[in-house]
């Protein structure tokens, strides 16, 4: 697989880049090649010049919730992780524009500097906006799909679209975003005292240190929760905690993670999912349904058959 010459040319362009190394789970296998635009231009030009090609292409930010398969990819991926950047909407007070590439970690600390709250929910999820739009990532304490009223898209001819949005279009893990390549977002937040948010993130972090295991290599929560009862608390008493296949273990903090205690590979981590569907449905109860996404490998055992599972909003 060949690239058009102005991609080759205009871009940072890695070829047969190992996948795992950017992801925040550390499993994967090569993508034949890894593009990287660092501006709105470069990521427009990306996808005019392989869609004009007929290449098919994945999108990546920091690679949070996401599993990719130990053979890696055949699409080319463009990681926006370069494309950083927040702004001062123009039109609308309390509002911030954030380019796609840009962390939440960054967005948070940014939003309560300037004394802008509504973003804290967000505070320990590592990823980028992109991809915290396309899931409506979120914790108990809120969604990114709370305070978004416009996302701005590429279409693969090129054109831009800003879509305006509420919350209403957003649910559990669900955005009329996914699939769609972001170019930036517009949240909406409220003015508060810097020190008052400052007090109430470090509350939010305080207690998911205190639960998860968010220094650990992840690809944080697995399983989506259901109406009955938080996938985690469900895999604790299916006695899931510490399981472990090959370098992949049930987080001993939070049974909902499966951490890679170093060299894990991506067919560890499915065997051991397949394990804790398993046990967690002799226990009865609805079959536990996959919330990272996969890359290059299909859904193992239970998560098959129930991949279009209803599922509740949950943390």
């Amino acid at each position: 697989m060949d690239l058009p010459a102005a991609v080759r040319e205009q871009l940072l362009v890695h070829e047969q880049t190992p996948l795992g190394p950017l992801t925040t789970l550390g499993v994967g296998g090569p993508a034949p090649w890894v593009l990287e635009p660092r501006s709105r231009e470069e990521l427009l030009l990306a996808v005019t010049e392989l869609a004009a090609a007929g290449l098919p292409w994945r999108m990546l930010g920091h690679g949070s919730n996401l599993l990719i398969g130990d053979a890696g990819v055949p699409e080319i991926v463009i990681r926006t992780s370069r494309m950083d950047g927040i702004w001062h909407h123009g039109k609308r007070e309390h509002a911030l524009r954030v380019a796609a590439g840009t962390s939440l970690a960054r967005l948070v600390s940014v939003a309560q500097k300037q004394g802008l709250a509504g973003a804290e929910a967000l505070i320990g999820i590592p990823g980028t906006l992109g991809g915290a739009v396309a899931g409506n990532a979120g914790s108990r304490h809120g969604s990114i799909g709370d305070v978004l009223v416009s996302v701005t898209v590429v279409q693969r001819d090129g054109s831009v679209q800003e879509r305006a949005c509420t919350p209403a279009d957003f649910g559990y893990r669900s955005s009329p975003f996914r699939g769609e390549v972001v170019l930036d977002a517009v949240l909406q937040l409220r003015p508060e005292a810097p020190a008052a948010i400052r007090a109430r993130l470090a509350a939010i972090l305080a207690a998911k240190r205190e639960s998860q295991p968010l220094t650990a290599a992840s690809a944080g929560c697995i399983f989506r929760n259901s109406a009955d009862a938080p996938s985690g608390r469900r895999i604790e008493q299916a006695g899931c905690k510490g399981l472990s296949v090959g370098g992949a273990i049930v987080s001993e903090r939070h049974a909902n993670f499966i951490v890679n205690t170093g060299g894990a590979r991506a067919a560890d981590v499915l065997e051991l999912v397949a394990a804790v569907q398993q046990r967690v449905a002799e226990q009865g109860g609805p079959p536990l349904v996959l919330e990272v996404e996969l890359w290059g490998v299909d859904p193992p055992g239970a998560a098959a058959a129930a991949a279009r599972a209803p599922s509740a909003r949950g943390g």
